[in-house]
């Protein structure tokens, strides 16, 4: 139907070169009217002419819509009104095929921005990229775990961790790793899972990327606090007996000793002496377990915040005054700096006290041994990060055994001959309920620095 109009054009033009053919031939043989020969001929060379431009305007309209479907150029249009009619339906067919494709593109471009609303509102980090490390599309939850604000390239992040870049490389179809790397001063634990995809003779992997430190921490304290109701039960159950125990002991005494005093007898020294040290055993053994209750029940049953605003000059006066005196007996140094001194954050001020106080004895303890001992404590806003506000406590120390760190916050775990392994727990736990964190920094020969990590809103 579109080619009707197409070929009627094109026979008759054959026809009529045919025909020219014919009449030049017949002058030829026929007369001698040469000059009609002539311009018969100047005729049949036009229609040539004619024939082959007819022809090949087709081809350049057919050849021009050709390159804008290869170039997605679908906004191309052929005249219909006013041009020659007898192109009228194939370009009227070329402008539908052309609206065909733009509809197709339209929908493909809604369809992409539809997934990647989809992906942007998951609360996972996702990464596609090809072979060669190019990444087609990366969302904003990556970004923010990794603090990338542009990805165009896997390598890019190798200046983050080699590591991570190898894994996302080499990670297979449908498997799943675990990457520890540090972005900033903050320890991650990516938990990734990885789907490899053939499209259109390219290969792409997708990676999810999942920060699961908080929800191991959580998983950690969970895990040990039901070992801590346990020892708790065990240790009540054997401080029960101890008590029965201590009460028999009295009774053998009542009846050893009061009793041959009252008969005017003289009980035996060694005996005494026996009950005595019995006596002292059973009291020092239960004094020292309850003690021990005590410590693991202060780690259960920390209490809710109170949050208030809090001036961070006030707070860090405060636990100056109150750690000054030891501090000078020691003959360690004290040192308070904070950049703004009108910084304000939402927390609970005893519990917060309570945290540094701790942090600063632990650095006393262990610069102590140190010429020109100091404990420094360093409060300001992150100028990369405007939303996170830090306090460092840092001591010239000789630093935490490599080994030890990852250790350090586990509850009951000490490093000190006399420490009951619950204040730094206990610090990190006072840290999460206020929504921060708390990190501890410490190359091999010092300093150690612990820094308590507060989230602030924008202003």
């Amino acid at each position: 139907m579109v080619y009707n109009r197409f070929r009627v054009n094109l026979l008759l033009r054959v026809m009529l070169l045919i025909i020219s053919i014919a009449g030049i031939t017949l002058v030829l043989y026929r007369t001698e009217w040469y000059m009609t020969a002539i311009c018969m001929g100047l005729l049949l060379l036009f229609q040539l002419y004619d024939l082959v431009h007819f022809v090949e305007r087709t081809n350049r309209d057919i050849s021009s819509f050709l390159e804008a479907i290869q170039h997605s150029d679908f906004t191309q249009r052929f005249a219909i009104k006013g041009g020659n009619p007898t192109y009228k339906e194939l370009y009227q067919s070329f402008n539908d095929v052309a609206d065909a494709f733009q509809r197709i593109k339209t929908d493909k471009q809604v369809h992409h921005l539809y997934l990647q609303a989809i992906v942007e509102h998951i609360g996972v980090g996702i990464v596609s990229f090809e072979e060669n490390g190019r990444v087609e599309l990366v969302n904003h939850v990556l970004k923010e775990v990794l603090h990338t604000p542009h990805l165009e390239h896997i390598e890019s992040l190798g200046r983050i961790s080699e590591e991570l870049v190898e894994t996302l490389h080499s990670i297979g179809h449908n498997e799943r790793r675990l990457v520890s790397l540090q972005v900033r001063d903050e320890q991650l634990q990516l938990a990734l899972h990885a789907t490899t995809l053939f499209s259109q003779g390219r290969t792409l992997k997708i990676v999810s990327c999942q920060n699961i430190k908080s929800e191991l921490e959580e998983q950690e304290l969970q895990t040990w606090q039901k070992l801590i109701r346990v020892l708790t039960h065990e240790i009540m159950n054997t401080i029960t007996p101890v008590i029965s125990l201590t009460a028999t002991v009295s009774d053998l005494v009542e009846e050893e000793v009061v009793a041959k005093a009252v008969a005017g007898e003289m009980p035996e020294e060694e005996a005494l002496e026996d009950i005595q040290a019995g006596l002292r055993t059973i009291e020092k053994r239960s004094t020292g377990m309850l003690h021990f209750v005590q410590n693991y029940r202060r780690l259960m049953r920390v209490p809710t915040p109170e949050v208030q605003t809090v001036k961070v000059k006030d707070l860090l006066k405060n636990v100056q005054t109150l750690l000054q005196p030891e501090m000078e007996a020691r003959q360690i140094k004290l040192s308070i700096y904070l950049r703004h001194d009108k910084a304000e954050l939402q927390l609970d001020p005893e519990l917060i006290e309570q945290v540094l106080i701790n942090l600063i004895k632990n650095g006393m303890e262990a610069c102590q041994q140190t010429a020109g001992p100091c404990v420094d404590v360093i409060a300001y806003q992150e100028e990369q990060d405007r939303g996170r506000f830090r306090i460092d406590v840092q001591d010239n120390g000789t630093g935490i055994a490599p080994e030890d760190l990852d250790k350090i916050f586990i509850p009951f775990f000490t490093t000190k001959k006399q420490g009951s392994g619950i204040g730094l727990s206990l610090s990190r736990q006072i840290m999460r309920q206020h929504g921060g964190t708390i990190r501890v920094s410490s190359p091999p020969g010092g300093p150690t620095t612990f820094s308590l990590i507060f989230r602030i809103n924008d202003e």
